[in-house]
């Protein structure tokens, strides 16, 4: 029998997935009797309470009544990055800039709102020339080092987290990610130094023991893995990306039950996570119960159609239930999807 491929799939938490909040402006313009100003104070103050649909009527009122008030359009950007309006946000915090184009802190805003919404280059282009403008909080190169991981510049990360530790030494998050930067770049020791730092600042957060978890995973440590997962999940039970990767540790350890389990519950926590049913078959294929390990890769190929190693793992299954007109249709499949270690079980098909 050829040598069987294993292609089983963890989820590795680069990134911090959780943003520090944005700052509420607190200026109140004292202007008696004059309307604008009244809306706006009223605005801030509904801000301040987080009742984000009023602020937000109050400020549109403030602006209708006084269109080139830069300070309205800026807190209800504000405002709608706090509803998750990035776009929307985008559009005030740009009038605000054209209002007043020395607004430092909408540039950081805006930039901020476009590394939110996805759009690393122009948030970017904004957080630098934030700090140019005399914008130098530890948050602006915290958001910095996020665009630059994204998009691939892992040492520019490193450069923008590492400002971001010095000039606020306790910034956790900054850590965290400044470890998985330096993950990225195998600098695998600094990264222990880093999520030990983070998790040593802020022991309470689930995604730093699991990325430490997957570091140690990376550096065969299996058991302090293990033990990392088992923290995270005590902290969160319903943390089914820990479940998944604490599966993903057993399974390379040789607990193929133990793997079983806990890949179980994970797709129990989120019953659409493919990636868990793939997990769970190849547990299964490597305790023989081949026709289940079947299953649980048809599942994942039925959450995620293009789910090249879920077909590749099928392939192989099929083949040692003898269904080998399945198996080749498998393998082609993944390798059409871009899974190029099925190529050489294909060859044997086509050999045939």
């Amino acid at each position: 029998m050829k040598k069987v491929l294993f292609l089983i799939i963890s989820v590795l938490f680069f990134a911090s997935t959780v943003f520090s909040q944005q700052p509420k402006d607190s200026t109140l313009v004292i202007a008696k009797g004059q309307e604008a100003e009244l809306a706006y104070n009223k605005g801030l103050e509904y801000y301040s309470q987080n009742k984000y649909d009023s602020a937000i009527v109050k400020f549109t009122e403030a602006i209708k009544i006084k269109p080139d008030f830069a300070k309205a359009y800026f807190n209800r950007g504000s405002v709608r990055m706090e509803m998750k309006d990035y776009d929307g946000a985008v559009d005030d915090f740009t009038k605000a800039i054209e209002l007043d184009p020395t607004l430092a802190k909408a540039y950081f805003s805006r930039g901020y709102a476009y590394v939110r919404g996805g759009k690393y280059m122009e948030g970017l282009k904004d957080l630098q020339t934030a700090v140019e403008l005399g914008y130098k909080e530890a948050n602006a190169f915290y958001y910095m080092g996020m665009a630059q991981f994204e998009l691939g510049n892992y040492e520019a990360a490193e450069e923008a987290y590492t400002k971001a530790i010095e000039i606020k030494p306790d910034y956790d998050y900054a850590y965290n990610d400044r470890a998985s930067t330096r993950r990225m770049l195998k600098k695998y020791e600094e990264a222990l130094e880093d999520y030990n730092k983070a998790i040593d600042l802020n022991p309470n957060l689930p995604f730093y023991f699991d990325n430490r978890g997957t570091l140690k995973r990376i550096m065969k440590d299996y058991d302090g893995a293990i033990k990392d997962y088992s923290e995270a999940i005590r902290l969160d039970s319903t943390y089914y990306i820990s479940w998944n990767n604490r599966g993903r540790a057993r399974f390379l350890k040789g607990d193929y039950e133990g793997a079983l389990q806990d890949f179980q519950k994970a797709v129990e926590i989120k019953p659409d996570y493919a990636i868990a049913y793939n997990n769970m078959g190849a547990a299964l294929f490597k305790l023989k119960k081949y026709q289940e390990a079947i299953k649980a890769y048809d599942k994942a190929i039925e959450l995620d159609p293009n789910y090249g190693y879920a077909y590749a793992n099928r392939g192989n299954a099929r083949e040692l239930v003898k269904d080998f007109k399945g198996a080749c249709e498998d393998w082609k499949k993944a390798v059409e999807l871009g899974v190029k270690e099925a190529q050489s079980f294909l060859e044997s098909c086509n050999s045939k």
